[in-house]
């Protein structure tokens, strides 16, 4: 693992693979090993850029409020270090606002991007039920431990059929979360992040071609947000992969590697 201090926040990545670069952006607590399934398979074709956003893992955690668009930077900022002039980008959940932004404000940086699970923001994105958000206060609770926190949230993160069907790979996913979990002060940092996020307004200035996915079994994020995104993105493409819960990327890696690649790899 490396570091670069872009914006004077430490961010924390590695880069693996040759070939066109691409960049894959993590969602609320995510680091860089949450994408072990993406990482060998895209390698075979790109140079695979993966770190941790500021507030999680090995990356500066701030002490005062920070925005998404401080993210994107960041973002940026790490393309800069690593003289990547534009790359291929795929963000999922928060990571999916952070791209939309960078698609936004710096479009020369992007030629393809890939926005999963994720939504434009604003009153008018479709939100979880009401269970789904009583869960997540619960699992916000200082209280829990990282375990017992994980647990409450897990279940929304995946299908049911997933949940019930594959225990084994549940209980690894939960591993990863112990193991990553972030602290109080990088939660708050990132969730207020996401609390002022809303380019609804915007998402027809965007220019780079995008596409635009999601499981259809997603309770955390409701897929019809894709289909909001995929609407009002010009030329926009939507793909739902099938039976699949919010951490698709993890629930149904080769259909959602396969699915890169393909559209990555088209010219």
């Amino acid at each position: 693992m490396n570091c670069t201090m872009p914006n004077g926040i430490k961010i924390c990545y590695n880069s693996d693979g040759s070939g066109e670069p691409l960049v894959l952006i993590g969602g609320f607590g995510m680091t860089q090993g949450f994408w072990n399934l993406q990482v060998p398979a895209l390698t075979a074709r790109f140079r695979v850029i993966t770190f941790d956003n500021r507030g999680a893992g090995k990356s500066t955690v701030p002490t005062t409020p920070f925005t998404l668009a401080d993210m994107a930077s960041d973002t940026v900022g790490l393309m800069d270090a690593l003289k990547i002039e534009s790359a291929h980008v795929f963000g999922v959940s928060m990571g999916g606002m952070i791209a939309q932004i960078m698609c936004l404000d710096y479009p020369d940086r992007i030629e393809k991007a890939v926005l999963g699970c994720t939504s434009h923001g604003g009153r008018h994105a479709v939100q979880p039920d009401p269970a789904v958000m009583a869960a997540l206060a619960q699992a916000a609770n200082p209280d829990l431990t990282p375990e017992e926190a994980a647990r409450q949230i897990v279940p929304y993160l995946f299908s049911e059929d997933f949940f019930r069907e594959d225990p084994e790979r549940v209980e690894a996913f939960i591993r990863l979360s112990v193991e990553h979990f972030m602290s109080v002060e990088g939660a708050a940092g990132q969730m207020g992040a996401l609390s002022s996020f809303n380019v609804e307004r915007r998402l027809g200035e965007i220019r780079s071609p995008v596409l635009v996915v999601a499981g259809s079994k997603d309770r955390l994020m409701p897929p019809e947000n894709a289909r909001l995104l995929s609407d009002k993105i010009p030329d926009a493409a939507l793909e739902i992969i099938h039976g699949a819960g919010h951490n698709f990327f993890f629930e149904k890696p080769e259909a959602l590697n396969e699915i890169l690649m393909d559209f990555f790899l088209t010219k």
